[in-house]
């Protein structure tokens, strides 16, 4: 029950990102963010999308001390870089929040909701431990190897430097969380 409705949730908000007005506005001749950059940032804000949503799930799962803390703080930090996507767009962007790699990665997002979110106890904690590290390492490369030669404006390059290194120390944790749990 919970993995439809956190499903469900992930469509929400997918649908809302790309065409709500709050999150879109009308074309503006003015707007500084790029078409391509609007990509970029669509597809961080499913990223953060599906790690909020995993995470979740993961904090009505009881899992240990450990994932819990772990998962919180995955909610809380995607939530705020979210927010700022958000912000952003609204402000600046005259585009639907879409393109990129965004629908892929809500696709992917879900699948594996759906393929760890049926487990339990320490099968669930290793299984989340493990989409951590397999997330956030693939967060990093699409970072490095494609989002940021795509970025022109300063802003959203801040952004995103912001963002690549907030990734890289959710890579260590989440690193050392799968350690423990392995240990």
């Amino acid at each position: 029950m919970m993995l439809s409705r956190a499903v469900m949730f992930a469509s929400t908000l997918a649908i809302m990102l790309a065409t709500n007005p709050l999150y879109a506005k009308e074309a503006d001749h003015s707007t500084k963010i790029t078409k391509a950059e609007v990509g970029v940032l669509a597809t961080i804000a499913a990223i953060d999308t599906d790690e909020i949503l995993l995470s979740v799930i993961a904090t009505n799962k009881k899992p240990n001390s450990d994932v819990k803390d772990f998962a919180n703080m995955m909610i809380e930090q995607h939530g705020n870089n979210l927010t700022q996507i958000i912000a952003m767009t609204t402000k600046d962007h005259a585009l639907p929040l879409t393109g990129g790699e965004a629908e892929k990665m809500l696709t992917a997002g879900k699948k594996e909701m759906v393929a760890i979110g049926g487990l339990e106890g320490k099968a669930f904690d290793m299984a989340y431990a493990d989409a951590m590290v397999k997330g956030h390492q693939g967060a990093l490369d699409l970072i490095d190897k494609h989002l940021m030669k795509t970025v022109k404006t300063e802003e959203v390059k801040q952004f995103l430097t912001d963002t690549r290194e907030a990734v890289k120390h959710h890579l260590e944790d989440a690193k050392k969380l799968q350690a423990e749990l392995k240990g």
